[in-house]
C-alpha cells in the first residue's frame, strides 16, 4: 500500500483536516520537478533561467518555488502542532479531573457505580491517548517521507534543516508520560492493585541479591510503544523506583570485558556459565554516596537443568573503583555493607559474589568496554513477582572511552560514539510455581502482532557487534541484520510510484544521471544513525560475517532424524517399485532400463539423505550457523527426477508398444 493510501485509511476521521496535506505537498513536488523548481535556489526564487540561441534570459516560473514549498510546509507543520497543543492539553486536563474524582469519591467511600463510571472514563482517557499517539505518528511519518522525496529530487537538500526543527515540535519534544502514570496508578487502585509509592528503589522488591526467572525479550516498533503500554498497564501498574513524575526512569549500565572479548564470546555462543559484568545505576550520573550496582549475570540452559542467575550488591560509587582493582577485599565489603541500612540481602551471599566478580576483573583483566542507556518503563504488583515486564526506549549504546583509574567516563560523547537502536525491548519475565499457567492476557499480548520476539537478544553483545571494528569482532549474533529489516520492508510497501521527472529530460536520461553524478543530501540526524546501522550491518568480504553458534535443544537433534527417516521412508518406497519392475522386465529391456534407472535414483536420493543428515548433525554438535539446515535443492530435485522419470517411462512404452508378459 502506497503511503498516501495508507495515511488516508489510518488517519482519525474527525482528525483529517490536521493531518499534513501530503498529497497536496507531493503535487507541488511534481509541478516543481516538472517546471525545473526543483533545482538550487539562485536569485529570486521565483524566477527561472534558460538559453536560447547563446542568450540567456529570465522568465517567471510556470510553477510552484523552492520558497513557496517550505512556506507550505511550515504552515503543515504549524497545523499538526497546534493541534497536538490543543489535544493533548484537554486529555491533561481530563486525567488531572479524573484523578480528583476519584480522590473524593475514595475519601466518601467507593460504590460500585462509581468504580463503573470512572473505569469507563479511564479507558476513554487511554483510548484518546493512543489516537493522539497514532496521530503524531502518522503526521511525523508524512513530513519526514515527503522531506526525502523533495531531497531525492532536488538539489537544494532541506531534510536536515527540518528534522532538527520537527525535533523541538511541540508534538515530539513534548511527552504524555504524565498522563501515562496517572492512568497507570488509577487502573491500579480501581483493580486493588495500589502501585508501589516509595521513591526510593528496594533491592529485595526488584530482585534482590539473587533471582531466578524465565525471561523473554521482544522489540517493539517505536509507533507501537504507547499501545503496548497501555495494553500493560490495564494488567500491571507501573513500578517506579526514583523519583519524577514520568513513567520512565533512565537505567545506565558500564559493562566489562577484555582485549580477547571473552565475556562477549561467551555470551554471544550462550555458553553454559559465561558470565555478564557490569555495574549499573539509575536516575542521573552518580554522585560519591549514590548506590552503584555491581552485577553479574550467569548463563545456564534450562532444558538440562540449569537456570540463569543474575546476582548483585550495592556500593557508593566513591568505592567501586578501589573494589575493582582490589584495594577493598571482600572483607571491605562485608564492612560497608553491614553499615549500609538500606541493605536487606544476604550479607555472606552478597560478600561471596564481590570475591567472585573482583577475582573474575582482576584475573581475567576486564576492563570497562560498553555503556548502555535508555529509558526503562517498569510495571509490577506490588509484593507480587509472578509476572513483571519492562520496556525499555530511547536505547543508546556507546564504547566506553575510559582512561586509567576510573570504571567509567565521566565526559560527553559526539554523536560519532553513539549507536542508537531503533526499537523498543519489551522483557516479559515469569516465575510460575507448581501448575500455574501463563496469564491470558500475557498471550494476549504476545499474540497481538505488535512484538517481534527476539530469543536471546542481549544489549551488551549488540553494543560490541555494532561498535567494535570487523578486526576484533569476527562473529555477529543471529538478531543483527534483521534490526532494519522491517523498516526496510515497509519503507518499500510504502514507496510511492511516481517518479519526478525534470521538465525536458527523459526518464532514461534521469535515471542514469542519479546513478554516475547525483550527490545524496546532506543526512539527518535520524539518517545518520541509520546509515551507521546499515554500515555495520551490511558485511562485505573484508568485514563481519555472521557465523556465531547456536544453543541447540535435544528436540533439534530429534527434528533432524525424523527428516532422515522420512527420506528413508521416500527411498524404500522407490525401492519396493524399483524392484517390483525389475522383477517383470524378463525380455522387456524397456521395463529393464526403467527398473535400473529408478534403482539408480533410489540410490543417489538415499546418499543425498544421509549426507545432508551427517552434516546438519556435525552442524548441530559445533554450534554451527553455516550448516545446511534449510534444504531447498533436495525436494525440489526429487519432484524434477519424478517428472523426468514419468515422461521417459511414457516415452518408452509409447514408443516401443506394450509386450505381452512371457
Amino acid at each position: 500500500m502506497k503511503f498516501g493510501h495508507k495515511l488516508l485509511e489510518m488517519r482519525t476521521p474527525e482528525w483529517a483536516s490536521f493531518y499534513p496535506d501530503y498529497d497536496g505537498l507531493k503535487k507541488m513536488l511534481l509541478e516543481m520537478a516538472k517546471t525545473g523548481q526543483n533545482r538550487a535556489i539562485r536569485g529570486r526564487a521565483d524566477l527561472g533561467t534558460h538559453s536560447i540561441g547563446g542568450t540567456e534570459e529570465r522568465i517567471k516560473a510556470a510553477g510552484p518555488s523552492e520558497i513557496e514549498f517550505m512556506r507550505r510546509l511550515e504552515g503543515e507543520i504549524d497545523k499538526v502542532s497546534k493541534h497536538y497543543t490543543k489535544e493533548a492539553g484537554q486529555l491533561k486536563r481530563r486525567v488531572e479531573e479524573l484523578e480528583q474524582r476519584y480522590a473524593s469519591a475514595a475519601a466518601s467511600g467507593l460504590n460500585g457505580a462509581d468504580i463503573i463510571d470512572i473505569t469507563n472514563d479511564v479507558e476513554r482517557c487511554e483510548t484518546t491517548l493512543l489516537k493522539i499517539d497514532e496521530f503524531v505518528n502518522l503526521s511525523y511519518s508524512a513530513l519526514i517521507k515527503i522531506l526525502k522525496k523533495h531531497d531525492k529530487h532536488s538539489s537544494c537538500p532541506i531534510l536536515l534543516a527540518y528534522s532538527v526543527k520537527l525535533q523541538d515540535a511541540p508534538f515530539l519534544r513534548e511527552k504524555l508520560t504524565h498522563v501515562i502514570m496517572v492512568l497507570s496508578n488509577l487502573n491500579a487502585k480501581l483493580m486493588g492493585k495500589e502501585a508501589k509509592t516509595e521513591a526510593q528503589f528496594d533491592p529485595n522488591q526488584a530482585g534482590g541479591t539473587s533471582f531466578m526467572r524465565k525471561t523473554t525479550k521482544y522489540w517493539v516498533r517505536m509507533r507501537d510503544l504507547t499501545r503496548v503500554k497501555c495494553i500493560i498497564l490495564k494488567q500491571l501498574p507501573v513500578y517506579k523506583f526514583t523519583e519524577g513524575d514520568a513513567d520512565s526512569d533512565r537505567v545506565t549500565s558500564v559493562y566489562f570485558d577484555n582485549d580477547n572479548l571473552d565475556l562477549y564470546t561467551g555470551r554471544l555462543h550462550k555458553t553454559p556459565g559465561a558470565i555478564a559484568v557490569r555495574m549499573r545505576w539509575y536516575g542521573a550520573d552518580p554522585t560519591d554516596d549514590t548506590p552503584v550496582y555491581v552485577e553479574r549475570k550467569v548463563h545456564n540452559e534450562a532444558w538440562y537443568g540449569g537456570e540463569s542467575v543474575k546476582e548483585r550488591f550495592s556500593l557508593p560509587d566513591k568505592d567501586v573503583q578501589a573494589y575493582l582493582e582490589g584495594r577493598i577485599t571482600p572483607a571491605g565489603v562485608r564492612d560497608i555493607l553491614r553499615a549500609d541500612k538500606s541493605f536487606k540481602g544476604d550479607l555472606e551471599a552478597a560478600v561471596k559474589l564481590a570475591a567472585e566478580v573482583q577475582g573474575h576483573v582482576l584475573n581475567k583483566k576486564l576492563k570497562p568496554m560498553l555503556r548502555t542507556q535508555y529509558m526503562r518503563t517498569a510495571f509490577q504488583k506490588k509484593g507480587d513477582a509472578t509476572v513483571r515486564s519492562s520496556l525499555d526506549t530511547e536505547l543508546c549504546m556507546a564504547l566506553e572511552p575510559v582512561e586509567k583509574g576510573q570504571y567509567r567516563y565521566k565526559g560527553g560523547l559526539t554523536p560519532e560514539q553513539i549507536c542508537q537502536f531503533p526499537h523498543g525491548v519489551l522483557e516479559v519475565k515469569l516465575q510460575l510455581q507448581g501448575d500455574q499457567q501463563t496469564p491470558a492476557w500475557v498471550n494476549d499480548l504476545l499474540e497481538s502482532g505488535l512484538l517481534t520476539e527476539v530469543n536471546k537478544f542481549g544489549k551488551f553483545v549488540h553494543g560490541l557487534a555494532a561498535l567494535l571494528p570487523a578486526s576484533r569482532v569476527k562473529e555477529l549474533p543471529y538478531w543483527f541484520h534483521l534490526v532494519n529489516a522491517e523498516e526496510e520492508g515497509e519503507a518499500k510497501q510504502d514507496a510511492d510510484a511516481e517518479d519526478f521527472v525534470p521538465a525536458g529530460k527523459p526518464r532514461a536520461a534521469t535515471a542514469y544521471q542519479s546513478a554516475t553524478r547525483y550527490t545524496p543530501p546532506e543526512p539527518s540526524c535520524l539518517e545518520y544513525v541509520a546509515k551507521l546501522f546499515l554500515h555495520w550491518s551490511r558485511p562485505t568480504a573484508f568485514q563481519k560475517v555472521n557465523t556465531g553458534k547456536l544453543v541447540v535443544e535435544p528436540k533439534v537433534y530429534f527434528a533432524n532424524e525424523r527428516t532422515f527417516l522420512v527420506w528413508g521412508s521416500l527411498c524404500t518406497q522407490l525401492g519396493s517399485i524399483a524392484v517390483g519392475i525389475l522383477a517383470i522386465s524378463f525380455h522387456r529391456p524397456a521395463v529393464m532400463r526403467v527398473g535400473i534407472m529408478l534403482s539408480g535414483l533410489t540410490f543417489l536420493f538415499f546418499l543425498y539423505a544421509l549426507v545432508s543428515f551427517q552434516r546438519r548433525a556435525h552442524g548441530l554438535r559445533m554450534r554451527s550457523t553455516d550448516a545446511p539446515y534449510d534444504d531447498r535443492f533436495g525436494p525440489t530435485m526429487v519432484a524434477l527426477v519424478m517428472c523426468v522419470a514419468l515422461v521417459l517411462n511414457a516415452y518408452i512404452s509409447i514408443s516401443q508398444g506394450v509386450q505381452p508378459l512371457p
